[in-house]
Protein backbone atom coordinates (compact mmCIF):
# COMPACT_ATOMS: atom_id res chain seq x y z
CA UNK A 1 0.00 0.00 0.00
CA UNK A 2 1.21 3.51 -0.78
CA UNK A 3 2.73 5.19 2.27
CA UNK A 4 4.21 8.48 3.29
CA UNK A 5 6.83 9.10 5.97
CA UNK A 6 5.86 11.83 8.41
CA UNK A 7 7.51 12.66 11.74
CA UNK A 8 9.52 9.44 11.62
CA UNK A 9 6.49 7.19 11.12
CA UNK A 10 5.13 5.45 8.07
CA UNK A 11 1.54 6.40 7.34
CA UNK A 12 -0.56 4.79 4.64
CA UNK A 13 -2.82 7.05 2.62
CA UNK A 14 -5.86 6.51 4.84
CA UNK A 15 -3.82 7.31 7.93
CA UNK A 16 -2.35 10.36 6.21
CA UNK A 17 -5.85 11.57 5.32
CA UNK A 18 -7.05 11.05 8.89
CA UNK A 19 -4.08 12.90 10.38
CA UNK A 20 -4.43 15.78 7.92
CA UNK A 21 -8.16 16.12 8.56
CA UNK A 22 -7.49 16.19 12.29
CA UNK A 23 -4.92 18.95 11.80
CA UNK A 24 -7.33 20.97 9.65
CA UNK A 25 -10.04 20.51 12.27
CA UNK A 26 -7.80 21.73 15.09
CA UNK A 27 -6.63 24.73 13.07
CA UNK A 28 -10.22 25.63 12.15
CA UNK A 29 -11.25 25.37 15.79
CA UNK A 30 -8.42 27.72 16.76
CA UNK A 31 -9.03 30.30 14.04
CA UNK A 32 -12.74 30.31 13.24
CA UNK A 33 -14.06 33.86 13.76
CA UNK A 34 -15.36 34.64 17.25
CA UNK A 35 -14.05 31.39 18.72
CA UNK A 36 -10.55 30.90 20.10
CA UNK A 37 -9.20 33.42 17.59
CA UNK A 38 -10.56 36.13 19.87
CA UNK A 39 -7.91 35.16 22.40
CA UNK A 40 -4.94 33.98 20.33
CA UNK A 41 -5.33 36.41 17.40
CA UNK A 42 -4.64 34.07 14.49
CA UNK A 43 -5.88 34.81 10.95
CA UNK A 44 -8.93 32.77 9.94
CA UNK A 45 -8.10 29.67 7.95
CA UNK A 46 -11.39 28.33 6.54
CA UNK A 47 -10.72 29.10 2.86
CA UNK A 48 -7.19 27.71 3.03
CA UNK A 49 -8.46 24.65 4.91
CA UNK A 50 -10.92 23.77 2.15
CA UNK A 51 -8.28 24.35 -0.53
CA UNK A 52 -5.79 22.13 1.31
CA UNK A 53 -8.47 19.50 1.96
CA UNK A 54 -9.40 19.47 -1.72
CA UNK A 55 -5.74 19.17 -2.69
CA UNK A 56 -4.91 16.26 -0.39
CA UNK A 57 -7.98 14.39 0.83
CA UNK A 58 -9.43 11.82 -1.53
CA UNK A 59 -12.79 11.31 0.16
CA UNK A 60 -15.57 13.66 -0.89
CA UNK A 61 -17.09 13.16 2.54
CA UNK A 62 -14.25 15.26 3.93
CA UNK A 63 -15.88 18.37 2.44
CA UNK A 64 -19.16 17.68 4.21
CA UNK A 65 -17.36 16.84 7.45
CA UNK A 66 -15.27 20.02 7.35
CA UNK A 67 -18.32 22.17 6.57
CA UNK A 68 -20.28 20.50 9.37
CA UNK A 69 -17.43 21.20 11.76
CA UNK A 70 -17.44 24.88 10.85
CA UNK A 71 -21.22 25.00 11.28
CA UNK A 72 -21.04 23.38 14.72
CA UNK A 73 -18.29 25.79 15.79
CA UNK A 74 -20.44 28.73 14.71
CA UNK A 75 -23.57 27.40 16.44
CA UNK A 76 -21.69 26.75 19.68
CA UNK A 77 -20.03 30.15 19.48
CA UNK A 78 -23.38 31.93 19.04
CA UNK A 79 -25.75 29.93 21.23
CA UNK A 80 -23.42 28.63 23.94
CA UNK A 81 -20.60 31.17 24.15
CA UNK A 82 -22.80 34.19 23.49
CA UNK A 83 -21.13 35.31 20.28
CA UNK A 84 -22.75 37.64 17.77
CA UNK A 85 -25.32 36.17 15.39
CA UNK A 86 -24.98 39.07 12.93
CA UNK A 87 -23.61 36.80 10.18
CA UNK A 88 -25.92 33.87 10.99
CA UNK A 89 -28.67 34.56 8.44
CA UNK A 90 -30.04 32.77 5.38
CA UNK A 91 -26.94 34.08 3.60
CA UNK A 92 -24.85 31.72 5.76
CA UNK A 93 -25.55 28.97 3.25
CA UNK A 94 -23.66 30.89 0.59
CA UNK A 95 -20.64 29.47 2.36
CA UNK A 96 -21.42 26.16 0.64
CA UNK A 97 -20.49 27.40 -2.85
CA UNK A 98 -17.77 29.62 -1.35
CA UNK A 99 -16.03 26.66 0.26
CA UNK A 100 -16.88 24.44 -2.69
CA UNK A 101 -14.89 26.71 -4.98
CA UNK A 102 -11.85 26.34 -2.73
CA UNK A 103 -12.28 22.56 -2.54
CA UNK A 104 -12.54 22.22 -6.32
CA UNK A 105 -9.57 24.53 -6.82
CA UNK A 106 -7.55 22.26 -4.56
CA UNK A 107 -8.70 19.23 -6.54
CA UNK A 108 -7.73 20.96 -9.79
CA UNK A 109 -4.34 21.94 -8.40
CA UNK A 110 -3.57 18.38 -7.34
CA UNK A 111 -4.70 16.83 -10.62
CA UNK A 112 -3.20 19.33 -13.06
CA UNK A 113 -0.29 20.96 -11.26
CA UNK A 114 0.89 19.08 -8.20
CA UNK A 115 3.10 20.47 -5.47
CA UNK A 116 6.45 21.10 -7.14
CA UNK A 117 8.65 24.21 -7.09
CA UNK A 118 8.17 24.63 -10.84
CA UNK A 119 4.38 24.64 -10.57
CA UNK A 120 4.07 26.82 -7.47
CA UNK A 121 3.45 30.08 -9.41
CA UNK A 122 0.54 28.49 -11.29
CA UNK A 123 -0.79 26.93 -8.09
CA UNK A 124 -0.64 30.31 -6.34
CA UNK A 125 -2.54 31.87 -9.26
CA UNK A 126 -5.23 29.19 -8.95
CA UNK A 127 -5.44 29.82 -5.21
CA UNK A 128 -5.74 33.59 -5.66
CA UNK A 129 -8.44 33.23 -8.32
CA UNK A 130 -10.39 30.74 -6.23
CA UNK A 131 -10.15 32.99 -3.17
CA UNK A 132 -11.58 35.89 -5.15
CA UNK A 133 -14.50 33.85 -6.51
CA UNK A 134 -15.09 32.39 -3.06
CA UNK A 135 -15.21 35.90 -1.60
CA UNK A 136 -17.80 36.89 -4.19
CA UNK A 137 -20.00 34.03 -2.97
CA UNK A 138 -19.49 34.60 0.75
CA UNK A 139 -19.24 38.38 0.99
CA UNK A 140 -21.55 38.99 -1.97
CA UNK A 141 -24.07 36.50 -0.66
CA UNK A 142 -24.07 38.14 2.76
CA UNK A 143 -24.45 41.58 1.23
CA UNK A 144 -27.31 40.51 -1.04
CA UNK A 145 -29.26 38.05 1.11
CA UNK A 146 -28.58 38.72 4.79
CA UNK A 147 -31.24 41.42 5.08
CA UNK A 148 -28.80 43.82 6.69
CA UNK A 149 -28.42 45.86 3.49
CA UNK A 150 -31.89 46.78 2.17
CA UNK A 151 -30.43 49.07 -0.50
CA UNK A 152 -27.87 46.55 -1.77
CA UNK A 153 -26.33 47.40 -5.12
CA UNK A 154 -23.22 46.62 -7.12
CA UNK A 155 -21.91 50.09 -6.38
CA UNK A 156 -22.38 49.44 -2.68
CA UNK A 157 -20.76 46.01 -2.83
CA UNK A 158 -17.51 46.94 -4.60
CA UNK A 159 -16.13 48.93 -1.63
CA UNK A 160 -16.70 45.88 0.57
CA UNK A 161 -14.54 43.76 -1.73
CA UNK A 162 -11.88 46.45 -1.66
CA UNK A 163 -12.03 46.56 2.12
CA UNK A 164 -12.20 42.88 3.04
CA UNK A 165 -10.65 40.88 0.20
CA UNK A 166 -6.98 41.84 0.77
CA UNK A 167 -7.11 40.51 4.34
CA UNK A 168 -8.91 37.36 3.25
CA UNK A 169 -6.36 36.74 0.51
CA UNK A 170 -3.43 37.37 2.84
CA UNK A 171 -4.75 34.91 5.43
CA UNK A 172 -5.47 32.27 2.79
CA UNK A 173 -2.04 32.60 1.18
CA UNK A 174 -0.38 32.47 4.59
CA UNK A 175 -2.01 29.22 5.68
CA UNK A 176 -1.78 27.56 2.27
CA UNK A 177 1.85 28.65 2.06
CA UNK A 178 2.56 26.96 5.38
CA UNK A 179 1.03 23.75 4.04
CA UNK A 180 3.19 23.98 0.90
CA UNK A 181 6.34 24.49 2.97
CA UNK A 182 5.56 21.43 5.08
CA UNK A 183 4.80 19.38 1.95
CA UNK A 184 8.06 20.25 0.20
CA UNK A 185 10.09 19.84 3.39
CA UNK A 186 8.65 16.38 4.07
CA UNK A 187 9.39 15.20 0.54
CA UNK A 188 12.95 16.51 0.59
CA UNK A 189 13.75 15.21 4.06
CA UNK A 190 12.22 11.77 3.59
CA UNK A 191 12.63 11.21 -0.13
CA UNK A 192 9.01 10.10 -0.31
CA UNK A 193 6.06 11.48 -2.24
CA UNK A 194 3.33 13.05 -0.14
CA UNK A 195 -0.01 11.71 -1.43
CA UNK A 196 -2.64 14.09 -2.74
CA UNK A 197 -6.21 13.72 -3.97
CA UNK A 198 -5.06 12.75 -7.48
CA UNK A 199 -3.21 9.65 -6.24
Amino acid sequence: MTAVSLAGKRLNIRQFDAVLFAVLAVVMLATRPYSLSEYIHLPETSLASFFVAGFYLRSRLAFAALFALGFVIDVVTIYVMGGSDFCFTIAYWMLLPAYGVMWLAGRFGAARLGMKPATLPALIAVLCGATFVSSLFSSGGFYAFSGHFPDASLAGFLPRIERYFPGTLAATLTWAGMAAIVHIAVERLTGRTVPDSSR
